[in-house]
């Protein structure tokens, strides 16, 4: 092969050319660009290539030699593999290799380039990222609407009863309650298109000082007043007020769910109770219900996103989703939080929170 071709590709192209002869175990041709790539001296490269191999990261190397031996077989190949230099830095490059036979049809070589694509596979890492977190997101979104949403429907199935009785004293309390959970809705829509809830140390926690206890009341009372529910619903706490300093719409968030999820696996004379305790410097929440209760078997799935098998269908044939109880997690171990569950089948279940009361 006229390596004379080589020399005037490499001089315009930042790609590594190369022809490897698999007879002497050397390089007939090497372009200088290697060395910028694999950051070696091109000298100790022709004079030793196993160097080439020792800056392959380990979880690559399998793959690079089963490609390599189909070159060997005769056949072209291309490759993607990163190179590692340090424990933070990295090159991803592509290889793409061709084999060369003689007359009698014998391989004696191997040709082709190498290019660094690490600009491209984090362009395609970012719209990996980006759709994973935009579906994320939708999901979340979906989920947690159900909520606020059931609300408003209770509320407007309850005016239009009262529009056909032409009894209007409770119009101005029900306009109150679908106007909060829009509000709700809004809020949940716009943190969820700040930081889309994805659990990482870029996810901001907006943490205002408010009073848990006034904000359970209201959600429990606007679940109450909707007649989304027919279970009794109450709220205790071992302090009239209990100032915090959380996320308020990620809080709002957790307690949606679980009253949501609690809703799902509960008889109508059932009983739903959140109680609220302060302890030193963490406030102490447990909410519990007297549902049908959680299988042990499936405990341990339950918060983990997407997981078939805790999925189980609500007392009302509700579909499930896997993913409510995963997103209450995240979103507690964002405000540096704790949750756990004790559930027993035909007793209920109760969920223990625990939150820092400042962040």
């Amino acid at each position: 092969m006229n390596l004379a071709i080589f020399d005037q590709l490499s001089k315009s192209s930042n790609k590594v050319l190369f022809q490897y002869n698999l007879l002497t175990g050397k390089f007939d041709y090497l372009s200088l660009t290697v060395e910028s790539l694999w950051e070696i001296d091109k000298a100790l490269i022709e004079q030793s290539p196993p160097l080439l191999a020792k800056r392959i990261d380990e979880n690559d190397q399998e793959a690079v030699a089963l490609r390599l031996e189909k070159v060997w077989q005769g056949q072209a190949c291309q490759i993607e593999f990163s190179l590692c230099f340090s424990s933070d830095r990295s090159k991803q490059v592509k290889v793409d290799a061709h084999p060369v036979l003689d007359d009698s049809g014998r391989l004696t070589s191997i040709v082709g380039l190498v290019e660094d694509v690490t600009q491209q596979a984090q362009y395609r890492e970012f719209l990996l990222e980006f759709s994973r977190k935009k579906n994320n997101a939708l999901q979340i979104v979906a989920h947690d609407l159900q909520g606020p949403l059931a609300i408003m429907k209770g509320v407007a199935v309850l005016m239009e009863m009262d529009h056909t009785q032409q009894n209007y004293q409770d119009l101005a309390s029900h306009l109150s309650i679908i106007y909060r959970a829009y509000e709700d809705c809004n809020k949940l829509i716009a943190d969820v298109l700040r930081d889309e809830h994805i659990k990482s140390v870029a996810t901001p926690v907006n943490t205002v000082r408010f009073d848990i206890v006034e904000r359970v009341k209201q959600t429990v009372e606007a679940f109450v007043q909707s007649k989304v529910i027919q279970m009794t619903m109450e709220v205790s706490s071992s302090e009239e007020k209990i100032m915090v300093e959380l996320d308020e719409v990620k809080f709002t968030q957790i307690l949606n769910n679980l009253i949501t999820n609690s809703i799902k696996f509960t008889p109508p004379e059932g009983r739903i109770r959140i109680s609220l305790e302060l302890q030193q410097n963490r406030l102490f929440i447990s909410h519990a219900d007297t549902g049908i209760g959680i299988p042990r078997e499936i405990q341990p799935y339950l918060f983990e996103k997407h997981n078939s098998k805790a999925a189980r269908p609500g007392l009302n044939g509700e579909k499930p989703n896997a993913i409510g109880l995963s997103i209450v997690k995240d979103l507690v171990e964002l405000q540096g939080g704790t949750i756990q569950l004790e559930s027993e089948e035909s007793k209920g279940t109760t969920f223990y929170l625990s939150f820092p009361l400042l962040l």
